[in-house]
């Protein structure tokens, strides 16, 4: 019995050995030119169900590749919360929710 899984044992160790000295060929490595690809783009009418015309200004042109962030007019129209209770009675002292 011994015998027998020692064999055993020895016929595995033989087969993983001889399983990773085995080298393949490698194939030579074929250098690949991205830009030879050809995109194909499938233009898809979003169909929103209005005119955009209507909304935008004259002449708009969303890929013209000028934008700026300073030209949004960000406006916060942010309504006092009015809780029906005094907030201080159940914070700290000098609490600001806006500071880490």
């Amino acid at each position: 019995m011994k015998i027998r899984n020692i064999l055993v044992t020895l016929f595995a160790i033989g087969t993983i050995f001889a399983a990773a000295n085995n080298k393949k060929s490698v194939a030579p490595v074929e250098h690949f030119d991205v830009s030879t690809l050809v995109f194909i783009e499938e233009e898809k009418d979003l169909g929103l169900g209005f005119d955009t015309t209507q909304y935008l200004p004259e002449n708009f042109d969303p890929y013209s590749g000028e934008f700026s962030l300073e030209a949004i007019n960000f406006m916060d129209a942010c309504d006092e919360i009015e809780l029906g209770f005094d907030t201080s009675e159940y914070l700290p002292e000098g609490f600001d929710p806006y500071i880490q």
